[in-house]
């Protein structure tokens, strides 16, 4: 069964007032200038559905991590971090929390470390990487932290909002994580993909 939908113009790209009416197959036909089939045709071909997209957590190195731009960059963070800044930080890592901004405000290599671990535990026990996040082992390991530890660790583990290079040099999300870690001279990290 078609429909003949009519709108009232009330002004430029206006619409308002829509009226439906059944379309006899015959003012169809006069409309369309010739016999319209009702059905999709001998030649229609299904659109094959796209999966949902996968969650998967993967293990990176840090100083592999695209560039990071923050946008709203307080003073400790200003724009990109040099090559030459990266290395040197793996060399003379830091450890201790700044009072600056919340990025700097712990100790990401803790943090780091129990995500890897945390994932690493879930993968051995043949947990899906979509159940992570809400396991009873990071809901555990979570209660036993301090709170920023706690928050941090939330948001590396987080499918919305977790470091999540985009494989074109670009984020998803996580650019102001990203600075901090490279920072703080973190070797490795979790980043959440979607494939």
């Amino acid at each position: 069964m078609f429909q003949l939908v009519s709108f009232t113009v009330t002004g430029p790209y206006t619409l308002r007032g829509p009226r439906w009416r059944t379309l006899p197959a015959g003012e169809l036909a006069q409309l369309a200038g010739a016999e319209v089939d009702p059905g999709r045709g001998s030649g229609y071909v299904p659109r094959t559905e796209e999966p949902d997209p996968k969650l998967r957590y993967d293990v990176m190195l840090v100083v592999r991590l695209p560039r990071p731009e923050p946008f709203r960059a307080p003073e400790c963070m200003p724009n990109g971090t040099p090559w030459w800044r990266r290395w040197a930080r793996q060399i003379v890592p830091r450890h201790s929390g700044r009072e600056c901004c919340w990025y700097h405000g712990g100790d990401w290599h803790q943090v780091s470390a129990a995500a890897i671990r945390l994932v690493d535990d879930a993968h051995r026990a043949g947990l899906a990487d979509e159940d992570i996040a809400a396991s009873t082992d990071v809901l555990a390991a979570l209660d036993n932290m301090p709170r920023w530890q706690r928050d941090a660790l939330e948001s590396l583990l987080s499918p919305a909002v977790g470091i999540a290079p985009d494989g074109y040099g670009q984020y998803i999300n996580g650019q102001h994580r990203a600075q901090a870690l490279l920072d703080t001279g973190v070797r490795r990290t979790v980043v959440v993909r979607w494939d």
